[in-house]
């Protein structure tokens, strides 16, 4: 069974855009997908994967990602389920978007 991540993280205010960056780049090695959504990224896990080893990974790649950018104070949440995450926009540039794709 595969299993999906959703993980959104709030890091301090006084974090600075540089280490922002750092923190979206280490989760990216980590193969995490980062959305338009502020705070909010994904995982996908392989076929074998447990809930408690998906579980453990997000939280080890989310303390060391802020580590390794210097972030000492952050929020985070994570969530495994059989279901993909479902994503939407709306607005004027996404029913424009939509039109397009039609």
């Amino acid at each position: 069974m595969t299993y999906y991540a959703l993980v959104t993280v709030d890091l301090d205010n006084g974090v600075s855009r540089a280490a922002r960056d750092k923190f979206n780049d280490e989760l990216a090695k980590k193969h995490f997908s980062k959305h338009k959504l502020t705070t909010v990224w994904t995982a996908t896990y392989k076929l074998g994967t447990t809930k408690a080893v998906a579980i453990s990974y997000a939280r080890n790649c989310i303390d060391e990602a802020a580590a390794k950018a210097g972030i000492t104070t952050y929020e985070a949440l994570v969530t495994i389920s059989e279901e993909k995450p479902t994503e939407w926009t709306k607005g004027v540039n996404s029913l424009l978007a939509q039109a397009l794709r039609r």
